[in-house]
């Protein structure tokens, strides 16, 4: 029985594996080195000769398309046309992606089952990606298993690891979200600064927080102006409170100045009141009324606190707005390096080390960690 069905196997996929011409082919190497326009200008003169060209020119005018509806449209026709196909099965799987990222998950599941090539382990992966947003954690987990077992350095490899720790994560099993994370290192390429991201988090949610504190420092080290890194950055921002003590000057390139608070902050908050933001001290700001929350640029001159960096602007402006009830100015701005934007949050501008230093002081109390610089 085992015999035949390997024959079987076989002959399916000696099936999905009938030749293109030399045109077709180097069309599709052409496209795959980048040329994306080359499809675009032969595609509507090529002359099909077989099912699999014909559907090779479905599957590409598919590709090309812009709109998405347009793009699933032709993908599904493709898929259910020449389905006996590579191509058409390979349009099958473009379908029941774009189906997933519209949440759409029975019509993906559907697409999904009718791929029955060999050659596209990949939609064990896909189908895995399904299951988790269904949440069939099971589902999740045997498919992803499955897709490593059939294609265990293929593309999608590391993706099914993470999405197998991050069910184990949702299901609160953090040692053997771990076991899985471990297994990424053993990839013989893997994205580390994620990979570390993600073991930061596992090992926060298991409250060793020393841990996740070094490996979330190793991840944002490795390239601070990454999208992990803001990812990385807004979750320190969340553990501080757990951990108000930790030290944060690793998320700052500025060289740090040496600040020795007088006396008179002492004064400021003397005993008797538990209120951050004490009369006597706020009257020493100058609060500009007509202060738009958000500046065009970075600053050339004055002191400032840099409060956060965050990769989502609302969050920026959230920031802001909580450090302006406490009687302090603030404002934020865009910042945009190698093509990935930021929004900064800036506490001031103050008149001089000594406020600033007082105003750091206050932010602390409200647990909002920040340090001096100077433009």
């Amino acid at each position: 029985m085992r015999r035949i069905l390997l024959i079987l196997l076989s002959i399916g996929a000696l099936a999905l594996s009938a030749e293109i011409r030399k045109e077709l082919q180097q069309l599709e190497s052409r496209y795959q080195k980048g040329d994306v326009a080359i499809l675009a200008e032969h595609l509507p003169a090529l002359k099909a000769s077989n099912d699999e060209e014909r559907a090779f020119i479905s599957y590409y005018g598919a590709v090309i398309k812009k709109d998405k509806a347009d793009a699933l449209a032709l993908f599904s026709r493709a898929g259910e046309r020449y389905a006996k196909t590579l191509y058409g099965q390979m349009a099958l799987l473009e379908a029941a992606k774009i189906q997933l990222l519209d949440r759409n998950y029975p019509e993906a599941g559907t697409l999904l089952r009718q791929i029955n090539t060999p050659e596209l382990p990949q939609r064990m992966y896909w189908l895995a990606v399904m299951a988790y947003g269904m949440d069939d954690y099971s589902g999740a987990v045997a498919n992803s298993e499955n897709y490593l077992r059939l294609s265990p350095k293929g593309d999608f490899a590391e993706n099914a690891l993470h999405l197998i720790s991050d069910v184990y994560i949702e299901q609160k099993k953090y040692s053997s979200a771990e076991q899985a994370l471990e297994r990424v290192t053993k990839l013989k390429k893997y994205d580390r600064q994620y990979y570390l991201y993600r073991l930061g988090y596992t090992l926060e949610k298991r409250d060793k927080l020393s841990d996740a504190i070094a490996a979330y420092r190793e991840a944002y080290e490795l390239d601070k102006y990454s999208q992990v890194a803001y990812q990385v950055e807004e979750q320190i921002f969340a553990l501080r409170s757990r951990r108000p003590s930790m030290d944060l000057s690793f998320l700052y390139p500025y060289t740090l100045l040496e600040i020795d608070l007088s006396d008179s902050l002492q004064v400021s908050i003397s005993a008797g009141t538990q209120d951050t933001t004490p009369s006597v001290f706020v009257e020493a700001f100058k609060i500009d009324a007509n202060l738009p929350t958000k500046i065009l640029a970075k600053p050339n001159t004055g002191f400032y606190l840099q409060s956060g960096r965050f990769s989502v602007e609302s969050n920026a402006r959230r920031l802001v707005n909580s450090i302006r009830e406490m009687r302090i100015p603030a404002v934020y701005y865009e910042e945009t390096h190698q093509g990935k934007q930021t929004w900064v949050v800036l506490a001031g501008p103050f008149t001089d080390k000594e406020e600033s230093g007082k105003a750091k002081d206050l932010l602390a109390r409200s647990e909002i960690n920040s340090f001096i610089v100077q433009y």
